[in-house]
């Protein structure tokens, strides 16, 4: 049926069903909104009586720089709506302000029981410009009063309750915050939610927000796109990929499943994977347990570095702040040349089975990047800057001080430019072919969000698409190809895209309550996941341990940790035990793939630290922890229990091994701690065991069929 809005008469609503999942269209008088959005087997509706505007159109002129809003529900000359042989084909069509034609094509998923929506925008008017697509945006009503949401900072995060409370997280995606696009909300209890996500396989920037509106008892999702030329007289805008609505009947860890089926399939930076993980990464990295960092030259890091890896008693990774004779956060890019010493360390380090990895910056370049001089900001850097609408360069600042006392003044640099990606490319090159280091650690890259970039002598989009990620890829596999085999590459915190091109993130920035590994569930052996900010505080053993036990069974390597933790007797211990652990377990993690954690059930206490994140940050988990990893080339699990706290804490497990895709009718479990076996036991695939966990431990049970 064809609905068109010349009559301008109130239509029968329409339907379109994808399995067990209902939408309602209804015509406005000069509009189309969503009128229901059902789960047709429990029978719950999922909008609020006010639903969102299915999209909004920002627009701006290009000489008066004027901007006006277009919702998808009113002020359209025309709308249509159409049935397809898969879905439907939803048509607005407006002459002022601007002469535009929108079109939103929906497919019924009947066996995902998904929507999967397409939107583009014809702009037919040289005066106005896409300025930016907010699609597709959804406020779902309160499930229940213990109903879930999970957004994507960090490792994934979940909140209760938003319904209730005030409560907003965005993030200009990719970014530390917004590390991958999916969010959910689901109620455990009536088994009902729904997953909503971009499948984007081109990581176009996007502002992607969850945000409670507890007055309504709404949560809202939306997902709002720069277009590429913004400002540019009658650009259109076509979605990257498809927008997803799909109806969830678990929880955090369906929906990651979801998102790793799409991922593996279709976003251009899943790496390949093989049955040993990611081959394009050399074995040492995918095995290495830990890793510690420390600030300074040879005479006072190499020895206190090589204590530290006798006590560990395993290969260490070496995180090498300082190396360079600059300052840090200073004279960037300008890291040679290095400390006295620096190569003659390297080699010492090497030979005490100690992998080494200096940073560098891979974004910023000093605006004064000599002392208080211009050196060559202004004459070489500047005109591969990036800039803001206006022509100036986008500038940061992170503490740091000039010798005059002044802030230390950063220009984001395009990685676009061919002059950004040679300097960085170079850069890396001398550290490994001169140097001989291991592995480089290129900081931000995959910490900080896309610069919205105007420069035209760039040769990208200006504003909005996916040209930010695809410079970097270009550098980045431009290092690669050059470099020496059985060395790698790192960079801070964990944004999606770059996992390609990275071997490893750095992982410090996941310091929140409610945090669950949905980024370990979908990227285990695409990329390892390494560190957390280990620091002081009066609490500072608990959050140690809290740490440790939460990285190991998030499958991360452990530590990123000072040196002389050895000194402290049982933290040092805690975490010896923790990365020998790791170690032992090591193939499980990089050949393997995560599986639903274990969840136990009883009287399990939470425990509270101040894990110092910024100043006080007071962070609340289980005292328990659990994970599960499954070799599934060999039909092999491996269920961890930590105890972080002071107590020894008892708990009932209920296993079911064909749940984890472990078949047969009886089962064989090892339990293994960090240097033996504890115990082994026969048992039919589905059992209950009475557990009692020591405090301070962690143990394994390696789970696999008779």
């Amino acid at each position: 049926m064809e609905l068109n809005m010349r009559d301008k008469t109130l239509p029968t609503p329409s339907i379109l069903t994808a399995g067990e999942l209902s939408v309602v269209f209804e015509r406005t008088l000069d509009g189309i909104r969503l009128q229901r959005l059902s789960d047709t087997t429990t029978d719950r509706e999922l909008l609020p009586a006010r639903t969102l505007p299915l999209f909004t159109l920002r627009l701006r002129h290009c000489e008066t720089k004027e901007e006006v809003q277009l919702d998808a529900d009113s002020g359209w000359d025309q709308v249509a709506i159409a049935s397809t042989a898969d879905g439907a084909e939803l048509d607005w069509r407006q002459a002022k302000p601007a002469d535009l034609h929108v079109i939103v094509r929906v497919t019924a998923d009947h066996e995902a029981n998904a929507l999967r929506w397409r939107l583009q925008v014809e702009n037919g008017d040289s005066e106005w410009s896409v300025w930016r697509v907010i699609f597709p945006q959804i406020a779902i009503t309160e499930l229940s009063s213990d109903a879930t949401v999970f957004f994507p900072r960090g490792p994934g995060e979940v909140q209760k309750g938003l319904w209730q409370r005030e409560f907003r997280h965005q993030g200009l995606y990719p970014e530390p915050w917004t590390t991958m696009q999916f969010m959910a909300a689901y109620d455990e209890q009536s088994k009902t939610g729904l997953y909503v996500a971009m499948h984007d396989p081109n990581a176009g920037a996007k502002e992607i927000s969850v945000a409670s509106h507890p007055e309504e008892r709404t949560v809202a999702f939306t997902f709002d796109h720069p277009a590429e030329d913004m400002g540019v007289g009658s650009n259109g805008f076509v979605l990257s990929g498809e927008a997803v609505w799909q109806l969830l009947r678990g929880d955090w860890f369906d929906a990651a499943m979801i998102y790793r089926q799409w991922a593996r399939r279709e976003a251009r930076w899943f790496p390949e994977l093989s049955d040993e993980g990611r081959d394009d990464t050399p074995q040492w990295t995918r095995e290495l347990p830990v890793w510690t960092t420390t600030s300074g030259d040879r005479v006072q890091v190499v020895s206190r570095v090589k204590e530290f890896a006798a006590y560990m008693d395993v290969p260490v990774g070496f995180h090498w702040y300082g190396w360079h004779q600059i300052p840090f956060d200073n004279d960037y890019p300008h890291y040679f040349p290095v400390t006295e010493g620096f190569a003659e360390g390297v080699r010492d380090l090497q030979k005490a089975g100690i992998y080494v990895m200096p940073y560098i910056n891979g974004r910023l370049w000093d605006m004064r990047d000599k002392g208080v001089e211009d050196y060559q900001f202004t004459r070489v850097a500047l005109p591969a800057a990036t800039k803001d609408d206006e022509g100036q360069p986008y500038v940061e600042m992170y503490g740091s001080k000039e010798a005059d006392g002044s802030p230390v003044r950063f220009a984001v640099m395009c990685p676009a430019t061919e002059l950004w990606q040679d300097r960085v490319r170079s850069i890396c090159s001398r550290l490994f072919d001169e140097y001989h280091v291991d592995s480089v650690y290129i900081d931000q890259i995959s910490a900080m969000s896309p610069k919205l970039c105007f420069d035209r002598t760039h040769g990208h989009p200006l504003g909005g698409g996916h040209w930010w990620v695809e410079g970097y890829w270009k550098m980045l596999q431009s290092i690669r190809d050059a470099m020496p085999a059985g060395c790698m590459l790192t960079s801070e915190c964990n944004s999606e895209p770059f996992a390609r091109w990275f071997d490893g993130y750095l992982t410090w920035h996941w310091q929140h309550d409610g945090q669950v590994p949905a980024f370990g569930a979908v990227y285990g052996a695409a990329i390892q996941m390494f560190g957390r900010a280990y620091r002081g505080g009066e609490t500072k053993g608990l959050a140690l341990r809290m740490k440790a036990g939460q990285q190991l069974v998030f499958g991360e390597q452990i530590g990123w940790i000072d040196p002389d933790i050895v000194n402290e007797e049982e933290s040092a211990a805690f975490l010896r035990q923790v990365v020998r652990l790791r170690w032992r377990l090591r193939r499980t993690f990089y050949a393997g793939e995560m599986c639903r954690p274990p969840r136990l059930e009883g009287d399990i206490p939470t425990v509270r630290a101040d894990w110092q994140w910024k100043d006080e940050w007071w962070v609340t988990t289980d005292a328990v922890m659990t994970g599960a990893w499954r070799l599934p080339q060999e039909n092999r699990l491996a269920l961890l229990f930590v105890n972080v706290g002071d107590s020894p804490i008892s708990a009932r497990f209920h296993f079911e091994g064909r749940r984890y895709g472990v078949d047969g009718e009886q089962v064989r479990v090892t339990v293994i701690d960090q240097a033996e076996t504890l115990e082994t036991f026969v048992a039919p695939n589905a059992f209950h065991r009475e557990l009692t966990l020591p405090p301070r431990t962690a143990y394994v049970w390696e789970v696999s069929p008779l």
